[in-house]
């Protein structure tokens, strides 16, 4: 009888420990948050490269234009000098509404809104916000997470006169 209750204790243990893993730990649930801050602040600082180091070196990442690319060297490139223009002095870029499920202790899915709020819009005039909605799959990479693939498409903005608070 104290065998089968020692057995049933280390299943508990188990199935506890391993329940606590897939939830991630704290300190990766920040650093998986802190990929889509960093990305937001480097769009604001017209850092191409900052933004497409948070990347795994053969990621893959779409646009909310809809274009598709693949690499480290790809994202420099559209992240670069033509896109920057949309930036100006008040351009501000900030991730909410974070959904983060961990798979495994070393992959985790994120979602969440990035709303980019002033930018040149292609005909000369400052677009007040661009709500975004972003997902992507982070993967840790030695002692560092990454993002393996992200979608980013356009979110229908909210009614006028409305937002989250309301």
């Amino acid at each position: 009888m104290q065998r089968l209750g020692s057995a049933i204790l280390a299943c508990t243990l188990i199935i506890g420990a391993t329940g606590s893993a897939s939830a991630g730990e704290p300190r990766d649930e920040a650093a998986v948050r802190a990929l889509g801050d960093t990305f937001a602040k480097a769009f604001v600082q017209k850092n191409a490269e900052l933004r497409a180091s948070l990347f795994a070196q053969d990621a893959t990442f779409v646009t909310p234009q809809g274009d598709f690319l693949q690499g480290r060297v790809a994202m420099v490139k559209d992240f670069g000098p033509e896109a920057q223009q949309a930036v100006n002095g008040t351009t501000q870029a900030v991730f909410s509404n974070y959904r983060i499920r961990f798979i495994k202790p070393d992959l985790a899915v994120a979602d969440a809104l990035l709303t980019v709020r002033n930018v040149n819009g292609p005909n000369g005039t400052i677009i007040p916000v661009i709500p975004i909605n972003f997902f992507f799959v982070a993967v840790r990479h030695a002692d560092q997470w990454l993002i393996e693939d992200g979608r980013a498409h356009f979110a229908a903005a909210p009614p006028s006169g409305m937002d989250s608070r309301n």
